[in-house]
């Protein structure tokens, strides 16, 4: 197109003498009606042809003869007054003009087509300017393709629009690294799950950083492993991360390796990918999979609660009446005392929204406390009272406790002993668990099982406390560290 533009331009200096030499004006009109442009001359102030080659007369659906014939003429309906402007300024100021993509749309049976054209000055022997040469080149195929790119570009954008409210309605976080330079992308919401300022460089050594100690090597290696080809470049894991303040956060990354041909040979070019937090999700699961686990555990508990009190009432018991009283009495006491740890099983159960330590602690020792002599368990504890979810945590620790004392401890025999005293000092709450007189112990436990570990997960995870364990020959002795503030969740 530059080149046409140049050779047009270089055309200002026409001059229009019949009488010159050279070509015959047959030779001249035949060469010019078969080149490959749009070309015609006017002369005068009516702009009258001179000479229109056959591409002219197509483009502008014109038939016939048009030398002779003005503008106005030629045209009819279709001619404006802006149809003869660009001729009529070059006839007045003798400077060449020039339209880019021009639509012309000659009539209905006739494609619409766009067009280049020159309008250059035409002097005759005085170097007046008398006349004007039109010269036409057909740029349809330009202007559709960027007519066509501006399309595809626009839908692009919409696409695009789609994509970001898509993503941002998902709350997905959006990667990309570079293989050759390195260079890392994270979107505003990568950032944010990372806990990244928006402002802080990008590199592979803060991702390295960021991920949990457990899972740094293995996600390492599954995203090193991309750069061969042969791994088919997908990307699909699920890994911790530990924020700059310290919160762990499950995230969910898929991703795509792109590969490049270079030399012949594949190599990876280009990294991208989504991230998900699903902390929730993971939370949730586990949640399940405890409780699940907890069912089962508290299942077998209570049927080994059960056989020890039929053993230790059918001991006592001088009848078969009295058995039967007694030991329906206990069960019944075990029944409210496994009421009070529903809620840690279903969250549909309705349960006190309020209540005391000291009513914890009765209610799961009322069925021993009448099995053996008189005094054998003593409670003391001061007027503290426990919220909703601390209850919950305290009744599990506590009901775990007391099954162990009754299934190997203190509470297993009619002989033993249990004391259990609470007290508060500042912001801190204390629940000692002193048993003695029991089967004597020779050894710690060599294993932590199921419930013990519960026991302290509740203590330390929920209440945010601690709970200590010493093994004394004669009896164990548990004491609780909890602040008061979580207490009365």
């Amino acid at each position: 197109m530059s080149s046409f533009r140049t050779w047009t331009q270089s055309l200002d200096e026409i001059r229009f003498d019949p009488e010159a030499e050279g070509p015959s004006r047959e030779f001249l009109s035949s060469l010019l009606e078969n080149v490959p442009l749009a070309i015609c001359v006017t002369l005068g102030p009516e702009h009258r042809y001179a000479f229109a080659n056959k591409i002219f007369r197509s483009a502008l659906a014109l038939s016939g003869n048009l030398v002779g014939k003005t503008l106005r003429e030629a045209l009819g309906e279709r001619y404006t007054e802006q149809t003869q402007a660009p001729r009529q300024l070059v006839l007045e100021t003798g400077r060449p003009t020039l339209l880019t993509s021009v639509l012309c749309s000659p009539g209905s049976t006739q494609e619409t087509t766009f067009w280049d054209i020159t309008f250059l000055p035409v002097r005759d022997a005085d170097d007046r300017v008398s006349g004007v040469l039109t010269l036409g080149i057909d740029v349809t195929l330009r202007v559709s393709a960027t007519l066509e790119a501006d399309r595809q570009a626009q839908e692009g954008l919409i696409n695009s629009k789609r994509l970001a409210l898509a993503v941002e309605a998902t709350e997905l976080g959006l990667w990309e690294w570079i293989a050759e330079t390195g260079a890392i992308y994270w979107s505003d919401r990568q950032r944010e799950i990372f806990g990244v300022l928006a402002d802080e460089p990008l590199t592979h050594e803060l991702w390295v950083s960021s991920i949990h100690p457990d899972d740094r090597d293995w996600v390492v290696d599954k995203v090193s492993s991309l750069m061969d080809p042969a791994s088919m470049g997908k990307l699909q894991i699920e890994y911790r991360i530990v924020r700059p303040n310290g919160d762990i956060r499950w995230i969910s990354s898929r991703g795509r390796m792109l590969y490049e041909s270079v030399n012949g040979k594949l190599q990876a070019a280009r990294l991208l990918g989504t991230i998900l937090d699903i902390t929730e999700r993971r939370t949730n699961e586990e949640v399940r999979r405890l409780l699940a686990k907890e069912l089962d555990h508290r299942m077998k508990n209570l049927f080994a609660m059960a056989s020890a009190m039929v053993s230790m009432t059918a001991r006592a018991a001088t009848s078969p009446s009295e058995m039967a009283a007694s030991l329906h009495g206990r069960l019944q006491a075990l029944a409210r005392a496994h009421e009070l740890i529903h809620p840690a099983l279903a969250e549909d159960i309705p349960r006190q929204r309020e209540t005391s330590v000291a009513a914890i602690v009765e209610t799961i020792l009322a069925p021993h406390k009448d099995i053996g002599p008189p005094g054998r368990i003593l409670i003391d504890c001061a007027p503290i009272s426990a919220g909703e979810k601390s209850a919950t945590s305290l009744t599990l620790v506590l009901h775990e406790l007391a099954t162990n004392a009754s299934k190997y401890g203190a509470l297993s025999t009619a002989s033993g002993h249990l004391t259990i005293t609470c007290w508060r000092d500042g912001e801190t709450v204390f629940l000692s668990w002193r048993e003695r007189d029991g089967p004597a112990i020779e050894s710690p436990p060599s294993t932590r099982g199921f419930g013990s570990h519960l026991a302290c997960k509740s203590v330390t995870d929920q209440l945010g406390g601690e709970i200590a364990y010493d093994w004394q020959r004669d009896g164990l002795h548990v004491e609780l560290r909890i602040p008061l503030a979580h207490l009365l969740r």
